[in-house]
């Protein structure tokens, strides 16, 4: 969810790396980091926070008076889960797993661009176009002057040759994010990408969501605005027990058992967070420091939409959209504009 995220799921995820490292590869290889994550955070309390404030006193909590539950609860994980050929492989839904920021990383490999945050996007795009556009005509040379040695009788093998393949990966693009320059702002990025490499999914998150979103609209308008949905939220999840689940049969089981035994527990405690949050609305909440990068988001699409000429773009297809416009570049089948020619605030 972009309104909360859980802040102990970062601090698992370091653990998990700290006691593997001293492992082989191999043996590290056949661990489901993911699998031991879930295993991890479901006998972790929960710690959802949707401001500032509460996300830095619920990461020092963590931190600090949970140091030791964390550890403990991760190398029992590293010890229970084993490999197991008959385990349901079936991934998650992909709803259930999508999110900006796995739409970034999944851009940034395409782009070849590291650490580039939403803002480093379009400037990666038209990098890869420009690379583009220079091997190309690099290529057109090289045959030119093949056929005219092999029309000069000087290489009979020109005509035979094949046009080099051209990548649109090359040169290096300069991020935002210099921990050089804002540490502050390089450990928020990490803690924004940190689970885009993990398949699990805590299944209480949208069911949770989703009837706070209808219980909110229940109410009175006057009343409904002082509600803060992630607010809700969050506090409803900090008080039902974490259910990660990291394959389809997996949510699925969760998800009932959610509904059956959980059900009326998750409604009252929705009916008690409304009433916390409409006797004490957080009007001045600081959002998450990860929202400064979710705030990105709409300018860099829509400066991808410009650039490539697709109204159709948004932060699920993005991916998929910019590899598919790239290979047609390659093969000379669409045209695409330039970001300078565009009438948008932008400061590279």
């Amino acid at each position: 969810m972009q309104s909360c995220k859980n802040a102990i799921e970062e601090l698992v995820i370091a653990e998990i790396d700290l006691q593997i490292s001293h492992l082989p590869q191999y043996r590290r290889d056949q661990i489901n980091l993911s699998e031991v994550a879930a295993y991890a955070l479901n006998r972790l309390p929960p710690m959802y926070a949707t401001s500032k404030l509460g996300w830095l006193r619920q990461r020092k909590k963590a931190a600090t008076e949970m140091r030791s539950q964390i550890e403990s609860a991760v190398r029992r994980a590293l010890v229970s889960v084993k490999p197991d050929a008959l385990r349901d492989s079936r991934p998650l839904p992909s709803q259930e797993v999508a999110s900006h920021a796995r739409s970034l990383a999944a851009l940034q490999q395409i782009l070849g661009a590291e650490n580039a945050s939403w803002k480093d996007i379009p400037s990666a795009l038209e990098n890869a176009l420009l690379t583009v556009k220079l091997k190309s005509a690099v290529s057109n040379t090289y045959l030119v002057t093949g056929k005219r040695e092999a029309n000069a009788g000087r290489d009979e093998t020109a005509f035979e040759r094949k046009q080099p393949e051209i990548s649109w990966k090359g040169r290096q693009v300069q991020t935002s994010v210099n921990p050089s320059q804002d540490q502050q702002k390089a450990r928020d990025f990490q803690t924004y990408m940190v689970d885009v490499n993990y398949q699990f999914s805590n299944v209480l998150e949208k069911l949770v969501l989703s009837l706070a979103y209808h219980q909110i609209q229940k109410l009175h308008p006057a009343i409904a605005e002082t509600v803060d949905l992630g607010e809700a939220t969050a506090y409803v999840l900090n008080r039902l027990p974490p259910m990660y689940a990291t394959s389809e049969k997996g949510y699925k089981s969760l998800r009932l058992r959610a509904r059956e035994v959980y059900g009326k527990e998750v409604v009252a405690a929705l009916k008690e967070a409304i009433a916390v949050c409409v006797e004490a609305p957080n009007i001045e909440k600081v959002p998450l420091p990860l929202a400064r990068f979710e705030a990105e988001l709409e300018d860099s699409l829509e400066q991808l939409s410009w650039i490539l000429q697709r109204d159709d773009i948004n932060w699920r297809n993005a991916p998929f959209i910019v590899e598919e416009c790239l290979l047609k570049v390659v093969n000379s089948e669409m045209e695409w504009r330039k970001r300078s020619d565009y009438n948008y605030p932008y400061t590279p």
